[in-house]
């Protein structure tokens, strides 16, 4: 971790210089959470792409599957993962240690990224096509499927991933420390100030709670049509006539 701010202090800081702890406040611990986290989320992709830094890079070990109706090889990502270009979120794959003792080269090859479309003509020249010291991947959402693995009994891979943050997850350690350096906490701070002093200057008369939302106008019948919504509508107005 860069910063060993957790994320609990951060949230409780926030809302102390923004006044907000005492019971009924308009700002929630768990609204300036989601803040938090989103933003921090963004910041921490912005510094990834500008430095190239490695520090963000986490190692995992997964199991490898095959797929029961194509055959192919594939692994889920254990871990959500930014959207970079040429899936740059994906740092490395390549064989766990002792996956196969008679070829020692595995320890030293990674996986090359390919896609469906370009995997095709791989297989038609001689030092591009895919096997087990060549091997390659395609990711399709949360599967990265491989190619030239086949032919071995591959059952778990090492991994390297640019994790992200997630603010909707609610199973978050929230007295662990924020993933994010050090030197970007005052940045994260300054733009949250800024919006929750903004969410609280809105007047309560503009802020849209649906309490002006009658439960009386909703429709009580299926409608099949449009049509039946505006006949609803002309029955209300002639029984208030």
């Amino acid at each position: 971790m860069n910063n060993s701010a957790t994320i609990r202090y951060v949230v409780y800081n926030l809302l102390n210089s923004l006044k907000q702890i005492y019971d009924d406040a308009s700002l929630t611990p768990f609204k300036v959470f989601f803040w938090v986290m989103t933003l921090a989320d963004q910041l921490r992709y912005q510094h990834i792409v500008k430095s190239g830094t490695g520090a963000f890079v986490y190692k995992f070990d997964v199991v490898v599957e095959i797929d029961p109706v194509t055959g192919r090889n594939f692994f889920t990502l254990p871990s959500g993962i930014y959207d970079m270009e040429n899936d740059g979120a994906v740092q490395y794959i390549t064989y766990a240690p002792g996956v196969d003792l008679s070829l020692p080269l595995f320890a030293s090859v990674s996986f090359t990224r390919t896609s469906p479309e370009k995997a095709a003509r791989l297989y038609f020249r001689e030092d591009e096509k895919p096997k087990p010291e060549n091997p390659y991947f395609y990711r399709q959402n949360e599967k990265i499927f491989l190619l030239g693995v086949e032919e071995i009994n591959l059952t778990s891979l090492e991994v390297g991933l640019i994790t992200s943050l997630n603010p909707a997850d609610l199973t978050i350690d929230i007295d662990t420390p924020l993933d994010l350096p050090a030197h970007l906490l005052p940045i994260l701070e300054r733009r949250i100030l800024d919006l929750g002093r903004f969410a609280m200057a809105i007047p309560s008369d503009l802020q849209n709670d649906g309490a002006a939302w009658e439960s009386k106008n909703l429709p009580t019948q299926k409608l099949v049509s449009v049509n039946d919504l505006d006949q609803q509508d002309r029955n209300q107005q002639n029984n208030q006539q």
